[in-house]
């Protein structure tokens, strides 16, 4: 018979292996969704990497676990190359989240993110962190990046959200996207 203990720990087990092929970085901020809550959301956006600039668009989806985990998942499309991943996120405070994950971008890469938010007026957030890659390619490389944005809530569960990420490594590429996020 399992016990209340080895049902969580088989069900954190199970979640760390689900994030294994999910992604960190939707949309970089430290909110966690509630259990039965879920959002959508949507962001054309720049690659800049030695000069060259790319073009995609990403789709995000998450949903709320309860206990202050999410799952999310996140598509590109209309690059060079398609990118695929997810992640899943703890929530330590309503300002600070850690979420782990995984993504097939040209190589796959293992992924760790640090969210922090810092309210400024009614409805708009600063949102702003530590986000790092292990990319296992021909070698492997460790990107990091400073993403840095802001979250307006424009209401009816819809979100403007504006950021970029700073590469802070050789590994890394700039980043800039806008997107409406809505969440029910």
């Amino acid at each position: 018979m399992i016990n209340e203990d080895m049902r969580k720990a088989i069900i954190l087990v199970l979640l760390m292996s689900g994030a294994f092929f999910a992604k960190a970085q939707v949309f970089n901020t430290s909110g966690i969704l509630k259990s039965g809550e879920a959002a959508i959301g949507f962001e054309p956006s720049l690659l800049v990497y030695d000069g060259e600039t790319e073009f995609m668009m990403f789709f995000h989806a998450g949903v709320g676990l309860g206990q202050n985990i999410d799952l999310g998942v996140k598509f590109g499309v209309f690059g060079d190359e398609n990118y695929c991943g997810g992640d899943i996120e703890f929530g330590f405070s309503k300002t600070l989240s850690l979420s782990a994950g995984a993504h097939h971008f040209h190589d796959f890469a293992l992924d760790g993110t640090a969210n922090v938010t810092i309210p400024l007026a009614r409805g708009t957030k600063l949102i702003t962190g530590l986000d790092m890659d292990i990319v296992f390619g021909n070698e492997t490389k460790i990107p990091l990046w400073i993403p840095l944005g802001i979250r307006v809530s424009v209401g009816n569960g819809w979100s403007l959200i504006m950021e970029t990420e700073i590469e802070l490594t050789n590994e890394a590429y700039h980043y800039f996207g806008v997107g409406m996020a809505y969440g029910f």
